[in-house]
Order: C-alpha cells, then structure tokens, then sequence
C-alpha cells in the first residue's frame, strides 16, 4: 500500500515490484531460515498472505469480480517478505524510490498453504510478528485492504497496462499484513500465522558490490 499522503501525486494506493526466483526460500512451520539484509540501509520483516496463480493470465481490461479472482487462484500459502534496501531512507522518501528499488524486495519465505482458504473468514487467517521476543505486529488478512484478493485485482489491472502476461504458478505477496517491522542483523523475527504455523528468521548482512558498471 502507498502511504496517503502520496496517492494522489503517485495516482493509485498500491504499487508493485519484482520477488526474484532466486530469493525464494520454502519453510516449514517451526524451521529457520537466515535471510541476506542491508546492514546499514534499510531492512524489514512482513507478515505476509500469498497468492499463486493456477493458470495464465493474459493482459485484458477485464473487470474481476471477487469469483473471477479466486478462480485464478490455485493456492494461498503464508510466508514472509524481506524488505531491505541500501537506502535507509528508501520509505520516508516515498513510492517511486521503492519501486526505483525493485520494489524494496530482498526474499520470499513461502509456508504451507492455507487448506480451502477461499471458504475461510478473513479474520480467522491470523498473523503475529515478534522482534526479539517483543511483539511488534498483531493482525489478520482482513487487515489488507479489500482483502488479499484485492492486491492480485490490481495487480491484473497493472500488468494489463504493460501489456505483461502473468504465467502460471506467479507468487503474490499480498500485503504487509501486521505492518512493515525494521530488523537489523543482530536481530531475531518470529512471524506466527497460528494454527498455519511459525517461522523464526534470523538476518546476515548482504555483501554490496563496490562498483558500478559503465
């Protein structure tokens, strides 16, 4: 989601960006897994709903309906994103630096799916975060602005606009469901999605390369 205070310079609430393949990490509830942060610039754990789509979605002005969405979708997994960038500031100076940024993506943790999540009520898909044994975030996929199904509408109505086809078997994350929770290196997450499972994330820092190409 974009902040408020920028939609209507930036024109929408929500945008978008790359989780490259190779930063996808599957885990089992109750494993860890240590992920790669910016120590130095800008780093988060989030709480996160994702979606995968069962089928290709060519590029189409289609108008989804709530139906329509789910039955693109193929699965809903929990899991978490890593957010981290070399620019500390990257949030305070707004939208188009995350998505200069590749849309401030650093991984994808990807839990076990959600069985018949599409009959499921959205508060009943709960999500909690701890930082170092403090709890920082508390919340369900209600949460998430017009739901999880929300994010994959517009998603569809972006790609559409670039002419993008959306292959089968795409991964969206859905949104910061409990909030975006700085971490640093030294820290130690545990995301909780209740009776879906819990994950513990610990951080290593991320070697930057020390130069530009020409």
């Amino acid at each position: 989601m974009i902040p408020a205070g920028h939609r209507l310079r930036v024109g929408d609430e929500r945008l978008a960006g790359p989780i490259f393949k190779s930063s996808i990490v599957r885990i089992e509830p109750g494993a860890t897994r240590t992920m790669s942060i910016y120590e130095g610039g800008f780093a988060a754990v989030e709480a996160e709903f994702v979606l995968e789509l069962g089928r290709t979605v060519q590029p189409s002005e289609t108008e989804y309906s709530d139906a329509h969405l789910t039955d693109l979708v193929s699965s809903l997994y929990v899991g978490v994103e890593i957010a981290s960038s070399p620019m500390s500031a990257i949030n305070e100076l707004g939208p188009t630096c995350v998505v200069c940024d590749f849309g401030n993506n650093a991984g994808l943790l990807l839990g076990p799916a959600v069985a018949d999540w599409n009959s499921r009520d959205l508060d009943s898909m709960t999500a909690k975060v701890m930082i170092d044994g403090a709890v920082v975030g508390n919340a369900t996929a209600n949460a998430i602005p017009g739901g999880p199904l929300a994010a994959l509408r517009f998603l569809l109505g972006l790609a559409a606009t670039r002419n993008i086809e959306l292959p089968e078997g795409t991964l969206i994350s859905t949104g910061a469901a409990t909030g975006i929770h700085d971490v640093l290196v030294s820290s130690a997450a545990r995301v909780d999605f209740g009776s879906f499972g819990w994950f513990d994330v610990r951080f290593s820092s991320k070697r930057q390369s020390s130069s530009m190409p020409n």
